[in-house]
C-alpha cells in the first residue's frame, strides 16, 4: 500500500488526532503550578541561607525554564482544550509563564505562529536565533541578556544605540522586522516591566534575588530552550514542506528532556495535541508518516516496520 493522499491523508490524520485533542490541559496547569511554586521555594531556601548561591542560581534556571511549556501549550490553546469560554485560561498562564521568562506571551504567540506557517524559509522569525551551532546560539543567548534590560534606555535615548555593534544592530533590526511591528509593540510593555523591576529591586536593596535568582537563570533556561526546542527539533533548518520541515528525533531519555518535542515534527503537524501526548500518537501514526516521506531520526526508527 502506497502512502495516503489527497482527501484520503487528511481524514485519516483527522481521525488518528481526534482521540488526543479537546480534553482540558489539566497536566500543563499542573506544570506551571510546580515550576513557579519550586521556583518560589528555591529562592526563599537561598535567602534564608539555606542553599549555596550557585546551587540555587542552577535549580532556578531548571524551575524557570519549565514555564515554557505552559506558555507553548498556551500559544496553541491546549489548556482551553480550545473551548472559548476558558480562553482566559490560556492568556493568563502564557501571560504568567512568559512574564517569568523574560517574554511578552502576546508577542510570542504572533511569532510562535509565523514559525508555524513559514518554518525554515526566510520569513520564519525562529531562524535567527536558533540556526547555526550551539556555540554561535549562546553567542546570541549573551547578547540578549546584555541588550534586554537596556531596551528602555536605547528607546528614551536612541544615541546609546551607536554602542550596539554593526553587525549586532543589523541583526536586531531583521529579527524586529520578522517579529513585525505587532508583536513588537506588544513586548514593549512587558519589557518596561522587567526593566523596573530590575532597577526597583536593585535599589531597595533585592539586588541577589532579581539579578542572581531571577533574570541571569531565566537566560541561562533562554539558552537550553533553544537548544533544544529551536536547534535540536529543526537542525539544520535547510528543508520546507509538511513532513520535512522539522523531525521526529529520539534518543535515550529525550522524551524527558524535551518533554514530548523529541516528536516534534507531529506538534508541526497537529499542534492542537498536547506535547504530553505525542509520543502516544506517535505509536498510532508512525507508519504513516514514514510512507509520507517524514524525518524520522534516531532510536525512533527502529519502532518502524521493515517489511
Amino acid at each position: 500500500m502506497g502512502p495516503r493522499v489527497g482527501t484520503d491523508r487528511l481524514l485519516y490524520e483527522r481521525h488518528a488526532i481526534a482521540p488526543y485533542t479537546g480534553a482540558i490541559g489539566w497536566r500543563s496547569l499542573f506544570n506551571i503550578a510546580w515550576c513557579v511554586s519550586g521556583w518560589v521555594l528555591i529562592v526563599s531556601l537561598e535567602l534564608a541561607g539555606k542553599l549555596p548561591l550557585w546551587l540555587a542560581m542552577f535549580l532556578a534556571a531548571v524551575f524557570l525554564q519549565a514555564c515554557y511549556m505552559p506558555m507553548h501549550e498556551s500559544v496553541h490553546k491546549t489548556l482551553s482544550g480550545g473551548r472559548r469560554s476558558l480562553a482566559w485560561v490560556d492568556r493568563t498562564v502564557g501571560a504568567l509563564a512568559g512574564w517569568l521568562l523574560c517574554e511578552s506571551f502576546k508577542a510570542h504567540r504572533i511569532t510562535h505562529l509565523k514559525h508555524h506557517t513559514h518554518t525554515n524559509d526566510e520569513t520564519d522569525p525562529d531562524v535567527l536565533n536558533s540556526k547555526g551551532s550551539p556555540s554561535q546560539i549562546l553567542g546570541r543567548v549573551v547578547a540578549g541578556t546584555v541588550l534586554y534590560p537596556l531596551q528602555p534606555l536605547l528607546a528614551v535615548a536612541p544615541p546609546l544605540r551607536r554602542l550596539i555593534p554593526n553587525g549586532l544592530a543589523a541583526r536586531l533590526g531583521q529579527m524586529a522586522e520578522l517579529r513585525g511591528p505587532e508583536a513588537v509593540a506588544a513586548a514593549r510593555p512587558v519589557v518596561l516591566s522587567h526593566f523596573a523591576v530590575l532597577l526597583v529591586g536593585t535599589i531597595l536593596g533585592y539586588g541577589e534575588l532579581v539579578w542572581l535568582l531571577w533574570y541571569v537563570p531565566v537566560w541561562a533556561a533562554r539558552f537550553w530552550l533553544s537548544l533544544v526546542f529551536g536547534w535540536l527539533p529543526h537542525h539544520p533548518h535547510a528543508e520546507t514542506g509538511r513532513y520535512r520541515d522539522t523531525r521526529v528525533f529520539t534518543f535515550f531519555g529525550s522524551t524527558f528532556l524535551i518533554r514530548g518535542h523529541d516528536y516534534h515534527l507531529l506538534h508541526h503537524l497537529f499542534p492542537v495535541v498536547p506535547h504530553y501526548r505525542l509520543r502516544a500518537l506517535w505509536r498510532d501514526i508512525g507508519e504513516h508518516l514514514n510512507e509520507q516521506g517524514a524525518r524520522i531520526e534516531g532510536r525512533a526508527t527502529r519502532s518502524l516496520s521493515t517489511g
